[in-house]
């Protein structure tokens, strides 16, 4: 990437902070999420949570679901949490905070697309980390979530351009990211390290948010980021991707991802992969039914895919 696109992304990431704010509780609960479980103190995510109206609603409403079969819907903020469990929590605060930070009239994509693919590549993460039995799931999880938010900057600093890019997309049926690179010069893996990197995000998050769709490129954290690339590619496979239907063969064992996992983590030859993705289909089913419960919308019906 050339130093005057470089220039240019920071410049518009930069002028970013012109639309409405993020709301104030979204960086500390981010950091405070981010710890290890038991170093986390509820007390203090409740007190957090409580200071934004619109965050707290949303974490009442979905505690109250269906979704859940709780006998009673809890009746405070406290009693919500508990029920949701703090990984759900980190779900509700992130996409009620950027998606009040980046006003949906803006996407080029379809809110409910973006963030069924999010949340899917998310659980994804955790699954496969679990499989390899893997310490990290958690960060597993945050990385999946957070893998294609340079999406949220194209669609606010580069609306146009992204907007052709996606026609392109669409019309050639061919990778988001490669329709970036065509239209734009740069994709959402450059855009979206330029903001965590303005958000001080863990390093290795902004790794995988770089280079997860060029694994060989991460200069470390090379198993997480091959972690959320695999991930990123199952789910396109299983109906979550960005809304439309992309012409590509995909080899999971052949991917270069599978080769730098494979070196971490030797069990990976005995897992048994096919057995592995129908396993997700009832993680698509909760991914799907969180989504339209967060944004009050039917994004069931709504499907994509990779074949």
């Amino acid at each position: 990437m050339t130093t005057s696109i470089s220039d240019k992304i920071h410049q518009r990431v930069a002028g970013i902070e012109t639309t409405p704010a993020i709301p104030s509780v979204f960086l500390p609960l981010l950091d405070m999420l981010g710890l290890p479980p038991e170093k986390v103190k509820l007390d203090d995510v409740v007190k957090l949570i409580s200071y934004d109206n619109a965050i707290s609603m949303q974490c009442l409403r979905v505690a109250g679901s269906p979704l859940f079969g709780l006998a009673n819907a809890p009746q405070s903020i406290k009693a919500a949490v508990i029920s949701l469990g703090l990984r759900r929590v980190e779900t509700i605060l992130l996409t009620c905070c950027l998606g009040q930070a980046f006003p949906t009239k803006t996407w080029a994509m379809d809110p409910t697309i973006f963030w069924s693919h999010s949340l899917g590549c998310a659980m994804v993460c955790r699954k496969f980390s679990n499989k390899l039995g893997s310490q990290d799931g958690d960060q597993a999880y945050m990385a999946g979530l957070l893998h294609d938010i340079g999406f949220l900057v194209n669609c606010m600093a580069f609306s146009q351009e992204f907007t052709t890019a996606m026609s392109l997309a669409v019309q050639e049926q061919i990778p988001l990211d490669q329709a970036e690179l065509t239209v734009m010069g740069f994709t959402h893996c450059a855009t979206g390290a330029a903001l965590a990197d303005k958000w001080h995000l863990n390093d290795d998050i902004i790794q995988v948010i770089a280079h997860h769709h060029n694994v060989e490129e991460s200069q470390k954290a090379q198993p997480l980021v091959a972690l959320v690339h695999l991930s990123d590619q199952l789910c396109r496979m299983r109906d979550l991707g960005y809304g439309y239907y992309e012409r590509q063969k995909i080899d999971m064992v052949e991917e270069p991802a599978w080769a730098v996992l494979r070196k971490g983590y030797p069990e990976l030859e005995a897992m048994d992969l096919a057995h592995f993705t129908f396993e997700l289909d009832e993680a698509v089913k909760e991914v799907r039914e969180v989504v339209a419960i967060i944004f009050g919308s039917a994004a069931a019906g709504k499907s994509s895919g990779a074949r």
